[in-house]
């Protein structure tokens, strides 16, 4: 281990002692004492290149010479305060009428002719932009019409030419065109700026019905539309009885589940509300029961394709017992007038 050599009397630790007992004052003094005169200390040199430049003089500024248009205001900052003012003015004016005008005709007594007289300036300032716009029927354009005519089409519109379209009354219209026999339901629109567009949905007639003498049509959702109307429907299946034109749909879907067999029903008649019975194009007629036709209808169906039973010679069918299967033939015609009854089996051994 080095010894630390701290001699009292060495030239190094003088030094350190005079140091350290002089003042900061007198340390810059001898410092200053120490550096030639009017020669800055090396370190304490600027370079030539970082010495900085010396200000330029300036040549003085002209006189300002007063303008007295510069201190007025643009043309535009004053127009902009006069449209303030003025629209402050205007809504005050506005709050005023709009306040004070009913107090006064309350006051006076003169409401209602007040209110005749704005309701006549509105119609004639109505009338006059309907004029302007040229706002007049010129055109009708109907579109689904297939068995209307079109003289019961025209009756019903009844709008003539030239008549201002927003006076039309369009719920009128549709309910005049829903009217028609043949129209279920009806669209009428008005297209700017001089038409009406009118859509109609008419019915399909799918039978006959027969009513008094009278032979009339049933559509699809079982209204009765009078034949006299279009006569191109002699081929549809002919219906009678109380409560028939209500269930003519339902019979025709069940019919349609053999179409063979369907083409060959010509007439069909509804028995006390309750059940069918179908008469064939040779004479033949098919009792249905009360209960599951359909059944009935597919069982008879699948009998005729296997025995060909119509081409049999019987009078008719009677299936409207569940295990009985009756065949009326022409024997003892005479007797019961209608066809004598006889239970019989098929040829194949089974009860019908």
């Amino acid at each position: 281990m080095r010894r630390l050599n701290l001699v009292a009397n060495s030239r190094r630790a003088r030094e350190l002692e005079d140091c350290a007992a002089l003042s900061a004052g007198a340390i810059i003094s001898r410092a200053a004492a120490t550096m030639p005169d009017g020669t800055p200390p090396e370190d304490t040199r600027v370079p030539p290149t970082l010495r900085p430049d010396p200000a330029p003089v300036l040549p003085a500024d002209p006189p300002v010479r007063r303008n007295r248009r510069a201190r007025r205001r643009p043309l535009h900052l004053i127009g902009a305060e006069i449209r303030a003012r003025s629209a402050t003015v205007a809504r005050f004016v506005l709050l005023i009428g709009l306040f004070g005008f009913p107090v006064w005709l309350w006051q006076t007594g003169r409401t209602e002719s007040a209110i005749a007289l704005i309701d006549r300036s509105a119609g004639r300032a109505g009338e006059a932009l309907r004029t302007a716009l040229a706002l007049r029927l010129e055109h009708v354009f109907v579109a689904g019409r297939h068995l209307t005519t079109r003289r019961a089409l025209s009756a019903a519109v009844d709008i003539d030419r030239g008549t201002s379209l927003t006076s039309i009354d369009i719920p009128a219209l549709r309910s005049r065109l829903r009217a028609l026999p043949w129209v279920e339901d009806a669209t009428v629109e008005r297209r700017w700026p001089n038409a009406f567009y009118i859509q109609l949905r008419e019915r399909r007639a799918i039978a006959r019905f027969e009513d008094s003498g009278r032979t009339k049509l049933i559509s699809r959702g079982g209204a009765i539309v009078d034949m006299a109307a279009h006569g191109n429907h002699w081929d549809k299946l002919l219906v009678e009885g109380a409560g028939a034109p209500e269930r003519t749909a339902a019979l025709i879907a069940l019919l349609q589940t053999r179409p063979v067999l369907a083409k060959r029903v010509v007439r069909a008649t509804r028995q006390g509300r309750r059940r069918w019975d179908l008469r064939f194009d040779n004479g033949v007629f098919l009792k249905l029961p009360e209960h599951r036709p359909d059944a009935a209808w597919h069982r008879f169906a699948d009998l005729d394709r296997a025995h060909n039973l119509l081409a049999r010679g019987a009078l008719g069918f009677d299936m409207r017992s569940r295990f009985e299967f009756v065949i009326r033939t022409p024997d003892g015609e005479a007797e019961k007038g209608f066809g004598a009854t006889r239970r019989t089996a098929n040829r194949n051994g089974d009860r019908g």
